[in-house]
């Protein structure tokens, strides 16, 4: 008995030993990757078999004062977003209210003849052929309606499916389905079915000049690489969908343990999610709103957001990792940093 006792405190022994070691790799790494890109604040969360591993706070939420990043901290996850809003439609799916197969004209009215084709499937697969509204000169400065009519005015790139073609309008449309189906704002409908309505470590703000209580101020490199506090998205509640979910660290984290364990969506929806796109004239790999990447043969899903924020998970091995950041010096794949940090949980 006495020897079973040792064999299994050193075990434990081992395995704490090695968390421990993997914790400073990736305190390493990341400290690292600040310095040589420049950014200034961080958090991330790594989380293995519904426990977290390593949860840690870096640098500075806002340079001018010195704040530090700390449990508090909020950010702008940017196009992260359309993760969450891509789930959202899933959630309607899996309550048949509404189906892939459906036309966006039969939730929004008013569209262009050349968008009647397009179906839901289209838009969270980035494959619709529509305008984008991003690159529209000023974008940043429209109202929506001002918006809505200049892409209106623009014809369809291609037939939709044929190919990716990441695509801010899409996802402006997907709001106005989700609206119409429940009869609710999108930012108070996802807060119930997500978060929890009383949150207040997670909302929608489409524009960083709001004042918002332990935001973190965003940085970005615009004049010779030197940061510059980024006022580039400063949408409405029209780029909800596109942009507009601010969330703590922790608050991130409750969020990736509700989709692991099926909370969000039943397993079948999830893995319906996950299902490769059939695009019809390229072989880009995407799903309905996910990213998927392989690491050592391992495959993972997961998106990013305006360079500063990124989410992965991989299923298999019941590992996710969340990368917060409020900006960067030198531009750099946050991907690949994810898939270094994937490969430093050691996956095997």
């Amino acid at each position: 008995m006495k020897k079973l006792t040792l064999v299994i405190a050193l075990l434990y022994a081992g395995v704490c030993l090695g968390q421990a070691q993997t914790t400073v790799k990736i305190d390493q790494y990341i400290q690292g990757l600040m310095q040589k890109q420049g950014i200034p604040g961080v958090s991330l969360a790594v989380i293995k078999d519904n426990k977290v591993l390593h949860k840690k706070n870096y640098g500075y939420a806002n340079l001018e004062h010195q704040v530090p990043v700390t449990a508090q901290s909020i950010y702008r996850v940017y196009s992260l977003t359309k993760l969450i809003v891509s789930v959202g439609i899933f959630q309607l799916i899996e309550k048949r209210k509404l189906s892939l197969e459906d036309k966006v004209s039969q939730y929004v009215s008013h569209l262009p003849k050349e968008w009647q084709s397009i179906q839901i499937k289209h838009l969270l697969s980035h494959s619709s052929g529509i305008p984008d509204m991003a690159p529209i000169p000023s974008f940043k400065d429209l109202t929506e309606q001002q918006a809505k009519e200049k892409v209106f005015a623009q014809e369809c790139k291609f037939t939709p499916g044929e190919r990716y073609d990441y695509n801010q309008t899409g996802f402006w449309l997907l709001k106005q389905v989700i609206e119409k189906i429940t009869n609710d704002r999108l930012s108070s409908w996802i807060m119930k079915h997500q978060f929890g309505s009383t949150s207040d470590t997670a909302f929608f703000s489409s524009d960083s000049r709001d004042i918002v209580r332990h935001r973190v101020t965003p940085y970005f490199p615009f004049t010779k690489r030197t940061l510059t506090i980024d006022h580039s998205y400063l949408q409405g509640d029209y780029a909800h969908a596109q942009n507009g979910l601010n969330i703590s660290l922790a608050e991130f984290i409750r969020w990736d343990h509700l989709l692991r364990n099926n909370k969000l969506l039943k397993k079948k929806s999830r893995n319906l999610m996950w299902q490769n796109y059939p695009y019809s004239q390229s072989s880009k790999v995407f799903t309905y709103g996910w990213d998927k990447h392989f690491v050592d043969g391992r495959t993972s899903y997961g998106f990013s957001g305006s360079l500063v924020t990124a989410y992965r998970i991989f299923p298999t091995k019941n590992v996710s990792i969340i990368l917060l950041s409020n900006g960067l010096t030198k531009f750099y794949n946050i991907e690949q940093a994810m898939n270094a940090i994937a490969t430093l949980v050691m996956l095997d």
